[in-house]
Formats: C-alpha cells, structure tokens, sequence
C-alpha cells in the first residue's frame, strides 16, 4: 500500500497504466525450445517481470502453479522466430494435466484490491483431474481475477464442481471468445462451466459449452448464488459445428442448470440465433429439464433470438423446467432476425420426454415457477402425456404472440394433451394465453384444466385455435375460464365465460409449408379490441398490432386474432407461398 493513497486514486492509477499497457508495445518473452528462446519453461517466463508470453506449440506443457499478476499469453507459434514475429501457426499450445489426481491445469487467485486480467490465446488445456471438494478439472478462477480465453480449447478434463472450468467469487469472472468447452466431467455439478457466490461468465457467438457430462446438475453449466452468465453463442461453422449449449448430460438440466439467485441471459442476432441444442437429462423419476432447468427465487433466464432445439429429458420438461419462484422470458430481439423468412427468430422446436408417465415435452412449469414467452415457434414437441407445456402448482405462464403446431407423442402419433394447467387445493396455477396460434397438432385436446375448484384458471383472448380434439377439458367448476374474440375449430367443448367466438376457417397463407399468416380473405382480420388483454409485444412479423385494414369494418376492433398481423407486402414478398 502506497502511504496517502486512497483506494479510489490507487485505482485510478491502475486504470492509467494498463490504458498505457494497451497502447503501447508490448514487452515480450518467448518460451520454446529454440536456441533463441528465452525459456524452455513456462513457470520461470512468467515469473519474468515481462508482461506478455509468447509461447510456441514444439512441446507439452504441464506446469502447475497459481497465477496472481496480469499476464498475456499467448501460444500456438512454431516457433520463436514466429512468436517474435507474432506469426502463430495452425496447432496450438498445449498445457496439460497429465491426468494427475487432484491437479487442476490452470489456477487464477488474486487477492488485490484491483481486478487482475490474465489472457491466454490459442491453447489446449486437456487432461486436468481435481474431484476434491469444489475442485475444477481444466481451469479456476477466483479472487479478484479475470480470465480471457481467446481461440482455445478446453477438454478431457475431470472435476468435481466444474469439469472444464471453475469460477467462484464475486470479484472472478471468465471471458469465452472462439473457445471451446468441450468433452469434460464432473463428478458433481457442471460438467462444462461451474458458476458460484456472484461470479460472471461471457460466452461470445463463436464459443461453446458442448459434449460435457456432469453426474448431478448442469451438463453444459451450472450456476447458482447469484452467478451471473451471458451467451451469445450460437453460431454455426463447417469447420467447427454448432456453438452453444449443445448435446451436454446431465441428471438435471442437460444444458445449463441455475439456482439461488442466478442469472442467465442468451442472445442471439439478426444473422443466427443463439442455441439450446440437443442437451439430454438423466434423471429418471424428478422433472429432469433438458435444456434448461431453473429453481430457486431470484433465479431468472432470459431468452432473445434463442433455439430451444431437440433437447429431451427422460422425465418431465424435455426442454425446460422453471420452479420454486424461478422466472424465465423468451422471446424476439427488438430488432428481429434474417435467418428465418414466417419470423421465426426464437423457437422452442422438437423436444421431448422419454418416460412413458413423463410430460411437458416443451416445458414443465411447477410450484410457484413462472415463463413468459411470446412471439416465439413451439413446435415439434413431444410427450406421451401433455407434449406442450404443463402449468402445475402455483406455476404461472404467459403465452402472447407465439405459433404452437405439430406435437405429438414420443412416436409421432396422437398425444394425450397440447397444454395442461392443474393443482391440488391451495396452489392456484394459471395460463395466460393471448393473440396465438394453434395449428395441425397431433393431440386429442387442446387445453386441460383440472382442479378448477381449487382456483386453477386459464384465460384464452385474441387467438386462433385451427385444429383437432376439443378446445377444453375441464374438471370442476369453470367459472376460472374465460374465451374472447377467438377463432376456434369447434365450439361444444367451450365452457366458463364465453364471448365473441367464429368457427370460421382462419385461411392461413399456405400450411404446408408452415405458413400460418393470414390471408386479406380471412375473418381473423380486424376482428378484435383489446378489452380483456393489452398486448406486450409485436406480432411475430415485428409490426405492431393493430394495424387497420382500410378496406375491411372492424367487428370489435383493428386487432387481428393469431400471432400474425396481416400485412400484403410480407405476403407478397412470401411469393403467396
């Protein structure tokens, strides 16, 4: 400590000097076994006062100590006279654990009173093995630490709470850019990525969290006490495949695991959406979540511009599980994407259950948890039971804007139930369900809704339901229902209170193709006010509702039923097809 010094102008000071770090030349030692290195080790070139390494691929690397100084590494040069030369070339460095029992490859622990940043470029870190308590296979960061792993991979490695790479603390954090996190085990919680007591966690577009395995939770992360992890990963490469979270295992949450407090945001862009893709869990008689599984108050996901893909569960919730107080959104970026022409720009899309008493193919809501999902593709679900989405106890979900089609069962045959919203006396659940629509389902019904003596309720407004089976099955009393301004495929089954309601043929685009936009000839257009519902949001097209049609009378107001406005120039620009 500098006598007189504030902590503030200390770190004012700091700020100062790496701005002039960054601007300037750097400073460089070289590791290799070239007779013009500098070293042929790399502990005693990072003990060398010299700022960055430069580091080539001739040898395996297996040094283990802890990091607590800024560094920049840099690997994968042939040689010296490339690393001078800052010319790297295709193979890059390796550092390994040597499958040693309990040796963690990598450790950063600062304990300063400023955020020390270590960056590694292009290196494997395979083959670590820590499984003591809270011990990581590949990498640790904690105390006051920043890791930027840039152009690297992460693999084979085996751990406790952490298989590839372990964060903890509130001052630790972990920058993922075109890195692969790929291939590991814990033998506890999150076979990828560990996330604890307020750490942080980016993952860019080119990055991924994939082929991991965790015994318990979190296959490809896992996340709790108020951790906080943001993804942009999703982009897909010939080179390298799909980046995300894609086809890790777990016995909960097959692709990222939150609790206590965390948060999770995934945000694909205008080009390519972010992904969930093929996670799998294990458990076998729990709500398993294939995806992704939340619980705990606080804990919060939100979902832009993101594929729920072909994840499955061998229990409940294929591709998701939202409990005990947890929140999750899901739903379009403000700016909509390119990569999909009927606007699908965030899609639940081809999960399912296993078990054959398993349910909620596209999601499993229970006990207090609550989703909000809106101009969103679900579609493609499966479960033997409910292969939609299941509301129980407590649970509360908001559907508004979104296109629901062909479910079915695990075989692709008729399923019992679209969407389910049950609970025992004292625990009300309730779905929201507003300017949908449904379409060429392979389910015997449409909504189930028991208990409704208990309080159970579902609200059906502004939407179009264009399918098979009968709209409700209700047990109880119905008073807790209400349908409004809907265009329904039949109406006997309807019950509770009951409003404007058509059986008219919606006269959707072209659904063979999946096109379920209006046609000018349809009476969905300009059929609805917003009397009972306001909507949030845009309709999946990105225009606002409400759009009057000059050439058609309004029959309660400007709002078309469904997820679609009608719009001629999407139409057009459509082909008509």
């Amino acid at each position: 400590m500098i006598k007189g010094l504030s902590m503030y102008v200390l770190k004012r000071v700091f700020i100062t000097l790496l701005l002039l770090y960054s601007q300037q030349s750097l400073a460089f030692i070289t590791v290799g076994l070239d007779p013009d290195c500098d070293y042929d080790n790399i502990f005693p070139a990072y003990q060398d006062g010299d700022p960055e390494i430069r580091v080539t691929n001739q040898q395996l690397h297996a040094n283990n100590f802890v990091m607590d100084t800024i560094k920049v590494f840099k690997g994968g040069y042939d040689s010296c006279q490339d690393a001078v030369n800052d010319v790297p070339g295709e193979e890059n460095t390796r550092w390994s654990g040597l499958n040693a029992i309990n040796n963690t490859v990598i450790e950063l622990d600062a304990n300063l009173p400023f955020l020390v940043t270590v960056v590694m470029e292009r290196f494997d870190i395979f083959d670590g093995e820590n499984t003591t308590a809270a011990g990581a296979g590949g990498i640790k960061v904690s105390g006051s630490s920043r890791l930027i792993l840039r152009d690297s991979r992460v693999y084979d490695n085996l751990g406790q709470e952490g298989g590839g790479i372990h964060v903890s603390g509130v001052n630790a954090s972990l920058v993922l850019e075109n890195t692969l996190v790929e291939d590991n085990t814990a033998n506890g919680y999150g076979g990828g990525l560990f996330c604890t007591l307020g750490a942080s966690i980016s993952m860019d577009a080119d990055s991924a969290s994939r082929t991991n395995s965790a015994s318990f939770n979190g296959g490809g992360i896992y996340a709790d006490q108020l951790c906080e992890v943001i993804s942009y990963s999703g982009r897909y490469s010939l080179e390298d495949g799909s980046k995300g979270l894609v086809q890790n295992r777990a016995a909960k949450g097959g692709g990222i695991y939150l609790q206590t407090g965390a948060r999770f945001e995934s945000h694909g862009s205008q080009e390519f959406p972010a992904r969930i893709y093929v996670n799998y869990a294990t458990q076998h008689d729990e709500a398993g979540g294939g995806g992704l599984y939340l619980t705990g108050a606080g804990t919060r996901a939100v979902l832009t511009n993101t594929y729920i893909d072909s994840n499955a569960s061998l229990f409940h919730g294929g591709a998701m599980v939202v409990t005990n107080q947890a929140v999750l959104e899901m739903g379009q970026s403000p700016l909509g994407c390119s990569f999909n022409d009927l606007g699908h720009c965030s899609r639940i899309h081809g999960n399912g259950t296993d078990g054959a008493v398993a349910s909620g193919g596209a999601g499993h809501l229970v006990n207090g948890g609550e989703a909000h999902i809106s101009q969103t593709l679900i579609s493609r679900n499966r479960s033997a039971l409910t292969a939609g989405l299941e509301v129980l106890e407590q649970a509360y979900l908001k559907l508004e804007g979104n296109v629901i089609t062909h479910h079915s069962d695990n075989s692709g045959n008729q399923a019992s139930t679209l969407m389910a919203v049950r609970g025992d006396p004292g625990f009300q659940s309730r779905i929201d369900f507003a300017y949908n629509t449904v379409a060429d389902n392979n389910t015997d019904r449409i909504f189930v809704v028991n208990g409704l003596l208990q309080g159970q309720s579902l609200n059906v407004f502004n939407s179009i339901i264009w399918d098979q089976g009968d709209v409700f099955t209700v047990s109880g009393n119905d008073n807790a229902i209400q349908i409004d301004c809907s265009v329904v495929h039949e109406n006997q089954s309807l019950q509770g209170n009951v409003g404007v309601i058509l059986t008219n043929d919606p006269l959707f685009t072209n659904t063979v193709n999946e096109n379920y936009r209006l046609t000018l000839a349809s009476d969905a257009i300009d059929l609805c006010d917003q009397f009972f519902y306001q909507a949030e949001h845009e309709d999946m097209d990105g225009f606002d509702r409400g759009i009057d049609e000059s050439n058609i009378n309004d029959f309660l107001g400007p709002y078309e039923a469904g997820a679609y406005e009608y719009s001629a120039d999407i139409i057009f620009n459509s082909n008509f097809d």
